[in-house]
C-alpha cells in the first residue's frame, strides 16, 4: 500500500510529538512530507530530526501536495492558513478548536473543503464522546427538517466545567490584572463557549470544540475553576436531550513543555491517523 502524506503547520510541543509519532509509529502508513512553522529555525531542526523537509512558506507546503497538513500552530496560524490548505485539496486536522467559535469563520471553513473536496477533522484532543454529541446534534437537525421540535425538557444541551491548575490559565486576557489564590479553589468564569473563547483563547479549545460538536457556541455553558491543587486539566462534559443523558470527565496531565496543553492532543491526532488508513473504523 502506497503511504500517504501528512505536513505539519507548527513544531513546538505537540507538532513534535506528532512527527515523532508519524515516523516512529505509523511509518508504514504515512510519510512525513515536512513541517512549516512561523519560526524557521525550528522548523528546520524539527525537519532534520526526521529527514522530512523544511518548508519557507505555506505556499511551498501546498506545493507538495500532501494529504493531509497538522494544524498544530495555535489560533492565528489556523485562522491565516486554515481556509487555503482545505481549498488546495488537502484536508485538515485542526488542533485550535477555539476559531470554530466564530461561526462566520467555521462556514468558511466548510465551504472551503467542499470546493477543495477535502475534509476538516476537528482533533478530540484531550476529551471524547463527540460521538455522542454529533448524535444529539443530528437528531436535532433531522427534527428541524421535518418541522419538529424536541419534546418539553428533552431540547439539547449541553456543559462543559474546564478544572485547571493557576499556571495552566496564566495569560488569559480576562484574567488581565488578576491574581489567582495559591491556596483554594475557585471559579474563574462562567458564560456561554463564546464567551469563554474571548477571554481564554488558549485555554479552552476543548470547550469549544465541545460546542461545536453538539449544542452549538451560545447555548453551551462553560465554566473554568482555578484549582491549585490539581495536577491534571479536568474537563467536565455534561450533555441531554432526546431522552439521552451523560456525564464524561477526562483528565490528563499538561504538556511539561506547554501547560495549557495536554499530551493526549497530539495522541488524539496519531490515533486518528491511524484509523484514517484502517479497514475498521470507530465512530
Amino acid at each position: 500500500m502506497e503511504r500517504k502524506t501528512v505536513a505539519l503547520l507548527g513544531c513546538g510541543a505537540l507538532g513534535s510529538l506528532v512527527a515523532e509519532g508519524v515516523s516512529l509509529d505509523l511509518q508504514e502508513k504515512w510519510k512525513l512530507a515536512g513541517v512549516y512553522a512561523r519560526t524557521a529555525e525550528k522548523a528546520h531542526a524539527l525537519a532534520s530530526r526526521f529527514g522530512c523537509a523544511a518548508f519557507d512558506s505555506m505556499e511551498a507546503m501546498l506545493a507538495a501536495c500532501p494529504d493531509i497538513v497538522v494544524e498544530a500552530a495555535g489560533g492565528d496560524a489556523a485562522r491565516q492558513h486554515a481556509e487555503a490548505v482545505l481549498r488546495s485539496g488537502a484536508s485538515l486536522i485542526l488542533l485550535s478548536g477555539g476559531v470554530l467559535a466564530d461561526e462566520d469563520f467555521a462556514r468558511r471553513l466548510r465551504e472551503a473543503a467542499e470546493r477543495g473536496g477535502s475534509v476538516l477533522h476537528i482533533a478530540s484532543g484531550a476529551i471524547g464522546g463527540f460521538d455522542l454529541m454529533r448524535t444529539l446534534a443530528f437528531r436535532e437537525r433531522q427534527l428541524a427538517r421535518r418541522g419538529q421540535a424536541a419534546l418539553p425538557g428533552q431540547e439539547l444541551e449541553a456543559r462543559v466545567d474546564n478544572f485547571k491548575a493557576p499556571a495552566s490559565l496564566s495569560g488569559a486576557p480576562f484574567l488581565s490584572g488578576k491574581e489567582l489564590p495559591a491556596d483554594c479553589r475557585l471559579e474563574v468564569f462562567s458564560g456561554s463557549a463564546s464567551e469563554a473563547i474571548a477571554g481564554f483563547p488558549r485555554n479552552v479549545n476543548v470547550a469549544v470544540a465541545a460546542a461545536a460538536a453538539s449544542a452549538g457556541m451560545k447555548r453551551t455553558a462553560v465554566t473554568i475553576t482555578s484549582d491549585p491543587a490539581l495536577a491534571e486539566n479536568t474537563h467536565r462534559i455534561h450533555v441531554q436531550g432526546f431522552g439521552v443523558r451523560a456525564e464524561m470527565e477526562f483528565a490528563s496531565l499538561p504538556d511539561p513543555e506547554n501547560p495549557r496543553s495536554s499530551t493526549m492532543t497530539a495522541w488524539s491526532v496519531l490515533a486518528l491517523l491511524d484509523e484514517l488508513t484502517s479497514p475498521v473504523r470507530y465512530f
